[in-house]
Order: C-alpha cells, then sequence, then structure tokens
C-alpha cells in the first residue's frame, strides 16, 4: 500500500496525573494500563503502525517490556495531541489516529470502523467518536457532552449538560464524548499550529480549539460499553469488570 494510506496509531502517556498518579503503569490483571490500549489497538487489525507517545522513561521500558514500541518525546508538551505530532512527524503516513492512553475497552469492530473512516478527511476536517449518555453520565464534569449538526458533526463540547433539556426527552437527548481522534497529516500540523483558545482553556478540553479555530469535527455515533479511566473509583470498576470477564 502507498505509505499515504497508511493509519499511524499515537497513543500519549504521560507519567504525571494529578487524579491518578502514575496512570499509565497501574497493572490490570498483570499489564500496566497502557499496555492493554496498546493490545486493543494491536488486536484491531486497521492500524498501520502504533506507538506509545511519552515523556517518562519508565513507561517506555514497561511498553518495551511487553512487546511493544514507544518513544521519548518532549516534557514540556501541555496537550496530548502536541507529542502525537511530535512522533508522527517523522513518520511517512497519511493519517494519524490519536488514541487516549487511558481508554482500553474500544471494541476492535469501532476501531475499524474509525480507521476507514480516518481515510475519508480532509485537511480541514478531524475525526471522533460519541454515544449516548447514560442517566448517571449527564451530569458528571468527568464525561464530556457534544452537540451535533444534522451532518453529525461537532457543535461544541462541555463538561456541563448540554444541551439543556427544557422539554424533559430523557437520556437519549444526550451524547458523550470518546477518546480517539482522528487526522490527516495536515490537518494535524494545522491543528498544532493553533494557539491556545479561550473555551479550550475554559473547560479543559482541547478539541475546542479545532472549533474555534475553524475545522470541523466529524463525529461517528458508535454505543459501546467503555469507560475512560481518570480517577481511582473508575480504576476500581475497570478492575472489576476485567476481574468478572474472566
Amino acid at each position: 500500500m502507498d505509505t499515504e494510506q497508511f493509519v499511524f496509531c499515537v497513543i500519549p502517556a504521560r507519567y504525571g496525573s494529578s487524579r491518578l498518579p502514575g496512570k499509565p503503569l497501574l497493572e490490570i490483571n498483570g499489564l500496566p494500563l497502557i499496555m492493554l490500549v496498546y493490545n486493543c489497538a494491536k488486536n484491531a487489525r486497521c492500524f498501520d503502525k502504533i506507538i506509545v507517545a511519552t515523556d517518562d522513561r519508565r513507561i517506555i521500558d514497561a511498553v518495551e517490556r511487553h512487546g511493544g514500541v514507544a518513544a521519548m518525546t518532549s516534557a514540556n508538551h501541555t496537550r496530548g495531541t502536541d507529542r502525537v505530532f511530535e512522533v508522527a512527524h517523522h513518520e511517512k503516513c497519511g493519517y494519524i489516529v490519536n488514541l487516549q492512553g487511558d481508554e482500553p475497552e474500544i471494541p476492535s469492530k469501532v476501531l475499524r470502523s474509525f480507521a476507514a473512516g480516518v481515510r475519508t478527511l480532509d485537511n480541514n476536517t478531524l475525526l471522533t467518536i460519541v454515544s449516548h449518555a447514560t442517566i448517571n453520565e449527564i451530569g458528571n464534569p468527568n464525561v464530556v457532552k457534544v452537540v451535533l449538526d444534522a451532518e453529525e458533526r461537532a457543535l461544541y463540547f462541555s463538561r456541563a449538560v448540554i444541551p439543556y433539556d427544557r422539554g424533559k426527552s430523557g437520556p437519549k437527548a444526550f451524547l458523550k464524548h470518546k477518546g480517539i481522534y482522528g487526522f490527516t497529516r495536515k490537518g494535524l500540523q494545522r491543528y498544532c499550529s493553533f494557539p491556545e483558545g479561550t473555551l479550550e482553556r475554559r473547560e479543559s478540553l482541547e478539541q475546542l480549539r479545532a472549533l474555534e479555530c475553524g475545522m470541523r469535527i466529524k463525529c461517528l455515533v458508535r454505543d459501546f460499553e467503555s469507560f475512560g479511566i481518570d480517577t481511582p473509583e473508575d480504576l476500581a470498576a475497570f478492575r472489576n469488570r476485567s476481574k468478572a470477564a474472566n
């Protein structure tokens, strides 16, 4: 295949986490969390290359010890997408997927659908995934909500409850964002050239930078059970699910 059609998957992993220190190396069933995400991407068999991008030698050592590939990046990056761009800049590929290092439960069929969707992007559009929120997630600020237009493009993302449910239409009116992004090579470069946006800073959501600067965000609506691991409670719940599955 022409390298311009290659889809390169980068998993950013920062050791520091205010809510869950050392999160990428926390073990579940004998594997560090970052390797569960790596294996999730590998098992989907839809990416031409997968690499963990990190700022910490301990993460590199753990990934390589378990048979994965990792690269050291600058410790000065304030957002994961900049870390992804540093690694992707040196790769021969046409498309890049940024898979969050705390999302170990995305089904293979969803990743395959996402990889196919990435290959349809133009340089002013990025791709992500949204699902219908549960009633318990709607008011949770750790669950990012999103509203879409008629073409399933994002109008806005927020930690707040959006849209306001004046007509009491119920949980089906709410969508939540999943931690995965896709870009063309030039689209990622364009995105990373933008300065931090006002809305991005207020919400602490980096995807708002794209909307503030005129890029489009196409959303695949896919319902599946997957939970990002951001807190000790999230970790405990994931360990319980993993134990039950085994």
